[in-house]
């Protein structure tokens, strides 16, 4: 698309570079109105996953050596075949 030499202006009369449209006032990740509240959210959970990590590593191991063992050849230990 040819601009004809000039900057073209978006919808709303604002001028635009040709690359990128900057909007008006904040527009950081940082400025964001939930971003204190996803942050809290994700510390709580990484708090919660750090605590339940061996408990969930424990069971996850258990039920590996039981499938291992139900798995297994039976083993005789009587007297002689």
């Amino acid at each position: 698309m040819e601009w004809k030499g000039r900057t073209p202006n978006d919808t709303w009369g604002n001028e635009m570079s040709e690359a990128t449209r900057r909007p008006d006032g904040a527009y950081l990740i940082e400025s964001a109105p939930n971003r204190r509240q996803y942050l809290a959210a994700k510390a709580a959970r990484e708090i919660v996953e750090r605590i339940t990590a061996p408990i969930n590593a424990a069971i996850s191991g258990y039920q590996s050596e039981l499938d291992r063992m139900l798995d297994a050849q039976a083993i005789y230990l009587g007297p002689g075949k």
